[in-house]
């Protein structure tokens, strides 16, 4: 009765570990490699080398972030552009720090370099990473880490982060299929000025990994609630919306 998002076709997780050397360990080289680059080539920056031998060495690890962040939807500013860098290059240094690839990282150590606000990303982070470089990050948790306890982030926004990874018109058009619905019923989580029910729907659909609401479940509602996945104070719209 609410219509359906105007876009076709199911979203599909856009990068594909099976394409990629995932061994959880560095390797001597790449460590070195990271180690040796210094800030300015790590981040890419202008007068960075890009001929520099250490690029070859790290390339299975620098093409699955590159790919990731280019599956990002938004327009690309040179802030952002130098954010999603840097961003790359947080991860390749704690990489060389821990000596395994972003791939076999935890929850807990994906949480412990983004921080529990952005007060924690600072301390964790270089002191060149800006407060832009966060958000980047995180994209980079979910789409290769598989990290989903955005809970643990303090105040983020879930809402840019589904509209990045999801596409905004798909993600706005979900939300609308529930606003929809929910004015119909009376309500205040159907108005358009409503900030929680955006931020509360895009924390279970990136919980979900899929923007679909057709693939939310009652398991999913309850696992929510179990592990406290949402401030009490949202447990009225966490009902509204299941």
């Amino acid at each position: 009765a609410a219509g359906r998002p105007a876009l076709s076709g199911r979203w599909q997780w856009p990068v594909d570990a099976a394409r990629y050397d995932t061994a959880p360990l560095l390797r001597p080289a790449e460590q070195d490699a990271i180690i040796e680059f210094g800030a300015g080539n790590l981040r890419r920056l202008a007068r960075h080398d890009p001929d520099a031998r250490g690029w070859q060495q790290v390339r299975r690890l620098l093409r699955p972030l590159d790919d990731a962040a280019a599956t990002l939807e938004g327009p690309l500013t040179s802030h952002r552009r130098r954010a999603m860098l840097d961003a790359t290059a947080v991860v390749l240094l704690r990489c060389a720090e821990t000596g395994r690839s972003y791939w076999a990282w935890t929850d807990e150590e994906w949480a412990g370099l983004l921080g529990q606000d952005q007060h924690g990303f600072r301390k964790a982070a270089p002191g060149w990473a800006d407060d832009a470089v966060r958000p980047y990050l995180a994209a980079h948790a979910f789409l290769l880490g598989g990290f989903t306890a955005f809970c643990r982030l303090g105040s983020f926004s879930r809402l840019t982060l589904a509209w990045r990874v999801f596409g905004r018109d798909r993600v706005d058009g979900e939300i609308g299929r529930i606003r929809s619905v929910l004015a119909g019923w009376g309500y205040r989580l159907g108005r358009d000025d409503d900030q929680l029910l955006p931020m509360v729907a895009c924390q279970v659909l990136l919980l979900n990994r899929s923007p679909h609401l057709e693939d939310l479940s009652t398991e999913l509602f309850e696992r929510a609630r179990r592990g406290r996945l949402l401030p009490a104070a949202r447990g009225n719209t966490l009902h509204g919306v299941q």
